[in-house]
């Protein structure tokens, strides 16, 4: 059964301030912490 899964806008800052805390520790590893968040919203 298929449902909807919502994220609070609260949460897509915090993703997006934490991709960019990575992303300023070494290029490519906020991208790989994006692919790690969407992995784990897949199996929710």
């Amino acid at each position: 059964m298929a449902r909807n899964l919502t994220i609070l806008t609260a949460a897509e800052l915090d993703i997006i301030e934490a991709y960019d805390w990575y992303e300023g520790r070494e290029l490519g590893l906020g991208a790989e912490f994006l692919r790690c968040i969407d992995a784990c919203l897949n199996l929710i």
